[in-house]
């Protein structure tokens, strides 16, 4: 199988083409270099960014779905943890703003975007922060893996994902206990409501997504 020749944190790696980066690194006995979790994009631990010999622009990636390239850089860029805020009922930009004091130090620049590895609007989102806009904020993170690059290529240390998680969170709580607790659902009845989730182009699901949370079931 042909091979490619990259760099990670200026150590040569030599991988097989095709293959991700943190592939590679596993092969290559160098498994440390990069942190891991899920393996699948979905942690976020993994955390990189990259460079390439041809000129096209750098990037943000996570190692785990990054694909090996001939002459690549890699440079690993583990995002340390900062403590969670607890959420509040009936969350708005008020209470948001008490809790990350950052939010209002957005200067535009659209870094936090171009760095998101799952393509979510995260300057957008941090406008609708400000604008009191929560509940369209809760589905702009509906897919964030929490990888923290939004908050690493910040100067401005706004931490957009801290502040995303906190508004879905927030939500949450104010929604209250279930009316009854479910003692036993029929297994049809579970494949039915999996089956309305899934299937169905994107706009369709996140239109399911919708209306079972509101309801709390199927729209017959």
């Amino acid at each position: 199988m042909k091979t490619v020749d990259i760099k990670v944190a200026g150590k040569p790696v030599q991988a097989r083409e095709g293959e991700t980066v943190i592939h590679a690194l596993w092969a290559a006995g160098m498994a440390e270099s990069v942190k891991t979790g899920c393996v699948g994009g979905v942690c976020g631990a993994c955390t990189i960014t990259v460079r390439f010999p041809d000129g096209r622009p750098g990037r943000t990636d996570l190692a785990c779905l990054c694909t090996a390239e001939e002459g690549m850089e890699v440079f690993p860029c583990p995002v340390d943890p900062v403590p969670s805020v607890a959420p509040q009922a009936s969350p708005n930009a008020g209470k948001l703003r008490t809790a990350y004091p950052t939010l209002d130090r957005c200067t535009k620049c659209g870094s936090c975007t171009s760095a998101c590895p799952m393509s979510i609007p995260v300057m957008d989102s941090v406008l609708r922060m400000q604008s009191d806009q929560l509940s369209v904020v809760a589905e702009d993170f509906t897919t964030c893996i929490h990888c923290g690059l939004c908050r690493f290529v910040c100067e401005d240390r706004v931490q957009p994902h801290n502040m995303g998680m906190w508004v879905r969170r927030s939500i949450g709580a104010s929604l209250g206990p279930l009316k009854e607790a479910v003692v036993a659902v029929e297994p049809e009845q579970v494949e039915r409501e999996w089956k309305y989730l899934l299937e169905g182009n994107p706009t369709e699901r996140i239109n399911h997504a919708r209306q079972f949370r509101n309801s709390g079931g199927i729209e017959e």
